[in-house]
């Protein structure tokens, strides 16, 4: 093993576990407002609009919090990539899979969440 994939895998790691870090703070922050969380940039729910607060936050904090999981799981094969190229394919097709479609279960699901809490 030379020492470019060691740093590589590293970096890989720090990069997936950095993303995976941000998207459950998101969840986190989420689960503790007391006002209704954004989805979109940009623009805003107002609080007479949903029927339930928290669970409407709690939803998001969900959401959030799974989406983090491929980016967490693509970090820890990340780490072992310095073992074989295998772990960091992996690592690769996790990061890819959370970045791609993962952008558009985080959409499909908070249509959802809009569906149930929110009055149009």
């Amino acid at each position: 093993m030379d020492n470019g994939s060691f740093v590589g895998a590293i970096v890989m790691a720090l990069c997936c576990f950095g993303c995976g870090l941000t998207f459950w703070c998101i969840g986190y922050f989420a689960e503790k407002a007391k006002k209704p969380v954004n989805f979109w940039s940009g623009t805003s729910v107002p609080a007479e609009k949903v029927t339930d607060i928290h669970g409407y936050n709690h939803a998001n904090a969900v959401m959030w919090k799974v989406y983090s999981i491929p980016y967490h799981l693509a970090g820890v094969f990340g780490c072992l990539g310095f073992l074989g190229d295998a772990y960091t394919i992996v690592s690769a097709i996790l990061l890819s899979l959370a970045c791609f479609p993962g952008a558009f279960f985080l959409i499909w699901r908070y249509r959802r969440i809009e569906k149930q809490y929110i009055v149009k």
